[in-house]
């Protein structure tokens, strides 16, 4: 098990929580490679791995990136993005109606906006000059809406279900 990085430049050993729960059990290979590494280099620093940053990205279609591809996408930067483009005025009246208007009921609606702008660019990441020589028509944002209330009213009786199971048994 190498469940450890040593960087005898800056003096710190970088462990997992396996090696760290193996050197806590005593009399083990670990703990002599831990003991060993804290006795021979003074000041050693112990730091403790939480996770491994990615370094390749996989949609639900397979396509792979070497980035998160919904990293920056924010508000305004969607709204950036459809400025630019020859027909922004019929994009953005859809864009704004659904930031603004028709997910209001829900509380996360910015997955809603999000959806919509990836249904509606599905180019924007590999290639968003297609969009300054090609005319994009504005897809219907209906069932955006009616998914994302779908999920909401799914989600209320759920909770309902388990309130009255609850009071069923008395709890």
């Amino acid at each position: 098990m190498n469940g450890y990085r040593l960087d005898l430049a800056k003096k710190t050993l970088t462990i997992t929580k396996a090696f760290e729960e193996a050197v806590s059990k005593g009399d083990t290979k670990e703990y002599d490679i831990y003991m060993k590494f804290l006795h021979e280099i003074p000041g050693l620093k112990i730091v403790r791995r939480t996770h491994k940053t990615p370094s390749k990205y996989k949609t639900k279609n397979g396509e792979e990136f070497y980035c998160n591809q919904f990293k920056n996408l924010k508000y305004e930067n969607m709204e950036g993005f459809i400025k630019g483009l020859p027909n922004h005025k019929d994009l953005l009246d859809a864009f704004n109606f659904l930031r603004y208007n028709a997910s209001l009921v829900q509380t996360a609606r910015y997955t809603v906006v999000r959806k919509w702008f990836v249904a509606q660019f599905p180019e924007f990441r590999k290639n968003p000059l297609f969009y300054l020589n090609n005319e994009v028509k504005v897809i219907d944002i209906a069932p955006f809406i009616q998914e994302s209330q779908d999920k909401a009213e799914d989600k209320k009786n759920t909770s309902v279900a388990e309130g009255d199971a609850n009071n069923i048994s008395g709890f």
